[in-house]
């Protein structure tokens, strides 16, 4: 669509797209003009959680963890849980008031409220008849100072009214407190408080909540019972979870002393059953002692292995004296045999020896005398090396060598004796302190281990009571701009309502406009025609309306005539035939196109030529009504034009006239029409008026979705002209018969579009003339971006 075409549209429906805007406009106005004025009020609370102070000085600033921490305030802002309460305070501050008060409501909801509320909700409306100025302090939250209750009011009561109408609301969901928050109450509900809104300044630490109410004490007291509320649970919040870290770490400390105390007390235990006082230095004194005791034990065992090996040989030395003495009785005995046989060799000497016999026993006495001597002699030899040592030493000088000898061996048995006994201990004791180092070693490391956790607990609780004191400042919030009482209501929104009434309307109204256009699926003009039904066309006609002298359609009409005739003419001439009459075939899908009065002005158009015409009609034809529309009031008020036909218009005429040059004859629709295959077959004979051979021969068929057309007379037509409604819609049984026909005269069928708009005529025939102020040109050509159209070569 093009902007001319999209101003035409306009132009077309400018009534409609003004007054229905208007309308709606003006029930805007009329239903605004008692408009219920809102009041405004905000707070502003100063978190901290950005650039606020903090004991951990390292802590570097996180802006994920800071849009987190803001994340977290907002939505216990706006969580159901504190609108909640902040809707059972309010509630609860209403229903302890005395009377109205306009700082706390107005007396127009104070009276709205008392009858709202049942008689058995007082019961939970707790009034004590104390007045003591102690009990009476205004009830004054952390709002920047603004009063949340009157003086009147004891906070204490308020308190408990307020507990007793959150139980009741928690008891069940059908009791009336639950009813007022959850349905659509204008002061308590949660659908109003919700309302309240809960923004970031930029990136600053202050968050700004804001509400609307009609009722300025309401307003300014529901911002301050938010703050309230809002800082209490979110330093619950905080403190709790780290109150909750600090005691999951005490404790944990708790049972690490409890474990360390107990590992201490078995190593003292042990300690104590091992006699140990420094097992590292009584190890080392024990290994040293020992070793001494081995080497002293070892000397000795030395020593007496000497002294035993000089006894031995001391006493080997003193066997020689029982030799000795056995050597002395040996020489006495021999002596005395000696002088036993001296003196029997002396007296046998003295005697004579008588015999033989008597020699022989001498010499054998002399013999064994001197045998003895010798023996002697030896035994004295003998005796003389046994009373002297090898050394030269006497054997006398010996003896107290020996005795010194043995003393001395007894006295190292006997230390030898006492160091075994000693060793036996120490061995015992030695082997005490073997697994007892291993046992100590398992000790300390359950100790080290258990301190290492105990240190580390401790590290961790003195972070956590870091934290915990960090979250105290951190989740410490201030109100630094308290709500304020707003003194005057709001602007009105009305104005930007009605305009926008009047925009929304406009802009409903021209889509639906556009819309309609878009979809619009009629033939519509000869372009759209063409398209939907794939044969050339020969021209279109336009729909002749009252134009009250506006528009000169009848020169409009002719203009367009002239066209469809100079295509009909120049379409004949490809296929002329001699002596042979053109025969045209008008006809078309439904009834009510127009094809009879397009048939009648083409051949009057062919008799302006000095042509002559045989016009066949069929018999059933219905008469041209008159038009009996009637130009509705609506079609007037809304700037439409004048819907009804102006039958006056001379190319409207009922019928046509038999003249010279034009022959009207009527067929009828039976058999001989069904199978016709020329126009004679129709017409029966030549024409009536002449024997001459009409020059064209017009046949109108009826509508052919209704009655079947003679197939052979559709291919010996010269041209088959089909006639359409621009305002009709082209259906599958239309497209289908078509079709049909196309087979039958592929080269020699074209349509011809009635009834078409006016401003789609101008496609065809330009620019239509009309009575147009100088302004309204100008402002058409800047809109086709035509500046310099009237400037004349």
């Amino acid at each position: 669509m093009k902007l001319i075409d999209f101003i035409k549209l306009i132009l077309k429906h400018k009534v409609i797209l003004v007054f229905v805007p208007l309308l709606i406009g003006s029930l805007a106005i009329l239903l605004t003009s008692n408009p219920n004025h809102k009041y405004y009020s905000q707070t502003m609370l100063f978190t901290g959680l950005a650039s606020g102070s903090s004991i951990d000085m390292d802590k570097s600033f996180n802006y994920f963890a800071s849009n987190i921490a803001f994340d977290n305030l907002i939505n216990i802002i706006n969580s159901r849980e504190t609108q909640e309460e902040v809707a059972v305070r309010l509630l609860s501050q209403h229903l302890l008031l005395d009377g109205p008060d306009d700082r706390f409501i107005s007396s127009k909801n104070y009276n709205e409220l008392k009858n709202e509320i049942p008689q058995d909700i007082y019961k939970y409306v707790v009034r004590s008849s104390k007045t003591n100025s102690e009990n009476t302090i205004p009830y004054d939250y952390d709002n920047g100072g603004v009063k949340s209750l009157p003086e009147s009011i004891d906070k204490i009561d308020y308190e408990q009214t307020v507990s007793n109408l959150m139980a009741l609301m928690n008891s069940d969901n059908v009791n009336f407190v639950y009813s007022l928050l959850n349905f659509e109450h204008p002061v308590y509900s949660l659908e109003t408080i919700s309302k309240v809104k809960s923004i970031r300044i930029s990136n600053s630490d202050l968050v700004k909540i804001s509400y609307e109410a009609d009722d300025p004490g309401i307003c300014q007291q529901t911002l301050a019972i938010f703050n309230e509320v809002c800082i209490r649970k979110y330093k619950d919040l905080k403190e709790n979870g780290s109150d909750a870290v600090v005691k999951y770490f005490e404790s944990q400390l708790e049972k690490s002393q409890k474990n360390l105390t107990a590992i201490e007390e078995r190593l003292l235990k042990f300690n104590q059953d091992n006699s140990i006082i420094n097992y590292y230095e009584q190890s080392k004194a024990v290994a040293i002692v020992k070793e001494e005791l081995e080497v002293e034990y070892s000397n000795k065992r030395a020593d007496l292995a000497g002294s035993e090996a000089s006894t031995r040989k001391l006493e080997q030395k003193l066997k020689i004296q029982e030799l000795i003495q056995n050597k002395n009785d040996q020489i006495l005995k021999n002596k005395k045999r000696l002088g036993d046989l001296q003196y029997k060799i002396v007296m046998m000497e003295a005697k004579s020896l008588e015999s033989e016999e008597r020699l022989n026993d001498l010499n054998s006495l002399k013999k064994e005398a001197s045998n003895l001597e010798e023996e002697i002699e030896s035994s004295v030899s003998q005796l003389y090396s046994f009373q002297n040592s090898v050394e030269g030493v006497p054997i006398k000088k010996v003896l107290p060598q020996w005795v010194d000898q043995v003393v001395e061996t007894e006295d190292l048995k006997a230390k030898l004796n006492v160091m075994d006994t000693r060793n036996k201990k120490f061995e015992e004791k030695y082997a005490n302190y073997a697994p007892a180092g291993a046992n100590l070693k398992r000790i300390e490391r359950e100790i080290n281990v258990a301190e290492e956790e105990y240190l580390e607990i401790l590290h961790g609780l003195n972070l956590a009571k870091l934290k915990y004191q960090d979250t105290q400042l951190s989740s410490n919030l201030k109100a630094v701009d308290p709500p304020y009482y707003p003194l005057k209501p709001m602007p009105s929104k009305r104005k930007l309502i009605i305009i926008a009434v009047l925009l929304v309307s406009f802009i409903m109204l021209l889509g639906v406009i556009l819309v309609m256009e878009f979809f619009d699926n009629t033939l519509k003009n000869i372009d759209i025609a063409e398209g939907k039904l794939n044969i050339p066309a020969m021209g279109m006609l336009a729909k002749l309306f009252k134009t009250n002298g506006l528009i000169d359609l009848i020169s409009v009409q002719d203009r367009l005539m002239e066209l469809s005739m100079q295509n009909l003419n120049h379409t004949l001439k490809k296929q002329k035939s001699v002596n042979k009459p053109m025969v045209i075939t008008i006809f078309s899908m439904q009834k009510d196109e127009g094809k009879t009065v397009i048939a009648n002005n083409i051949a009057r158009k062919l008799e302006q030529s000095d042509k002559t015409v045989l016009f066949l009609n069929h018999s059933n034809i219905e008469k041209q009504k008159n038009n009996t529309t009637k130009h509705s009031l609506l079609h007037k008020l809304l700037g439409y034009q004048d819907p009804r036909n102006d039958y006056n218009h001379p190319f409207l005429k009922a019928s046509i006239k038999e003249t010279d040059g034009i022959d009207v004859t009527a067929y009828n629709v039976d058999k001989t029409f069904y199978n016709a295959k020329t126009f004679e077959d129709l017409n029966g004979s030549m024409p009536k008026k002449s024997n001459q051979i009409p020059d064209f021969v017009i046949i109108e068929l009826p509508n052919i979705l209704e009655v079947n057309y003679p197939a052979d007379l559709m291919i010996n037509s010269d041209i088959a002209l089909l006639v359409c409604r621009s305002n009709r819609l082209w259906s599958k049984a239309d497209e289908s018969l078509l079709n049909n026909v196309k087979e039958l005269t592929p080269s020699k069928l074209q349509f011809i579009i009635n009834g078409v708009e006016l401003n789609e005529v101008e496609a065809l025939v330009g620019e239509l003339v009309k009575q147009r102020s100088k302004f309204r040109k100008r402002i058409k050509n800047i809109l086709r971006l035509q500046f310099y159209s009237e400037s004349h070569i």
